[in-house]
């Protein structure tokens, strides 16, 4: 309400001046009544500006600086207009004054609101750079500490443009920062998460190999001392591809650790007999499948059932669980028994 007023009364003052001539004509004292009014509107202008050049000094604005520059140069010509007598002209040039110098307030606001913004994420993205410096305290990859630099750098050169005033350069570094920092976070939180994983795999692997040592003493297969030694090659290949920060590599190799030892434990147990079975199985499966067309969906379902029965039993051999696989086995043959009775009754 008080800006409509302002505005109305400004526009009143104006049409006042316009009419100067007419008043100061019609009464000997109209002249210098006009004369008062315009000096106050001056004035007025002038403690505008005033307030306008605290306002841009603590801003450091130079959109504020350069609308507060032209409002001083506009003022003072308003003011020589005032000092020549053209009253016209002095109004004009006061009035343009003002806007100038609201500009320069309304900028110098604006920045000192974008400063105390930029300021906030500044000191956020600092505490986030020293959570993501204590997450990667033990983190060996070269990436993830190349990401770690390059962050702290933007934050420093942010720092110094915000120092400097440059408010939407600072503002662009710490965004920046911020979008690498937090990527980083994430990656190597679902690292850690994958290492915990691998400890607790790794773990049972290490047991199975125990296991399996233990079992080489009284056992007959030729083949099992062998299966060992690779199943602990590929345990210590794991562990170095791990401290390496090759962490897809580090599980593989332990995949293959498990196989190996696994594989050495069967036979010492004298499971090698189910595992022939299975092979046999399986490749009576595939013989089988390519029999039934696409489109038979009976025999598909036989197919299916066969499947799932032999990965069953692949599951219970790899957990050591030589019954449920040859429990596994049996229900496979039987699926694939009454599959052959189907394709024989030409379905």
């Amino acid at each position: 309400m008080n800006k409509i007023m302002q505005t109305v009364a400004s526009l009143f003052f104006i049409s006042f001046i316009m009419a100067v001539p007419v008043l100061a004509q019609g009464s000997p004292g109209g002249h210098d009544n006009t004369a008062d009014m315009l000096r106050n509107e001056l004035e007025r202008t002038d403690q505008l500006i005033e307030q306008a050049k605290e306002a841009v000094r603590a801003s450091q604005s130079p959109v504020a600086r350069f609308n507060l520059e032209a409002a001083i140069d506009l003022q003072a010509k308003a003011w020589r207009a005032f000092d020549n007598e053209y009253p016209r002209l002095a109004v004009r040039l006061t009035m343009q004054a003002r806007e100038r110098a609201k500009k320069a307030l309304a900028s110098a606001r604006t920045s000192e609101q974008g400063e105390r913004v930029v300021l906030a994420k500044l000191e956020r993205i600092s505490e986030l750079l020293e959570r993501a410096r204590e997450i990667m305290i033990g983190q060996n990859a070269h990436s993830y500490r190349t990401i770690l630099e390059t962050a702290r750098d933007n934050i420093d050169r942010a720092w110094e443009f915000y120092n400097s005033g440059q408010f939407r350069a600072a503002l662009t570094l710490a965004n920046q920062a911020e979008k690498a920092l937090d990527k980083l976070i994430r990656r190597t939180d679902r690292d850690n998460r994958n290492q915990l994983n691998f400890e607790r795999r790794a773990e049972a692997v290490r047991q199975q190999i125990e296991r399996a040592e233990l079992l080489l003493s009284d056992c007959k297969s030729p083949n099992a001392q062998k299966l060992v030694d690779q199943a602990i090659e590929a345990f210590q290949q794991a562990r170095q591809f791990v401290t390496e920060g090759r962490t897809r590599a580090a599980v593989q190799a332990m995949q293959r650790a498990k196989t190996m030892v696994t594989r050495a434990i069967r036979e010492c147990r004298g499971d090698d007999l189910l595992v022939r079975r299975y092979e046999k199985l399986k490749s009576n499966l595939e013989r089988l499948s390519e029999e039934v067309a696409p489109s038979d969906d009976h025999g598909r379902k036989f197919i299916e059932m066969a499947a799932e029965q032999l990965r069953l039993a692949e599951k219970a051999f790899n957990d050591n669980r030589s019954e449920a696989a040859a429990a596994a086995l049996k229900a496979a043959e039987m699926t694939m028994s009454q599959l052959r009775r189907y394709l024989e009754s030409g379905n």
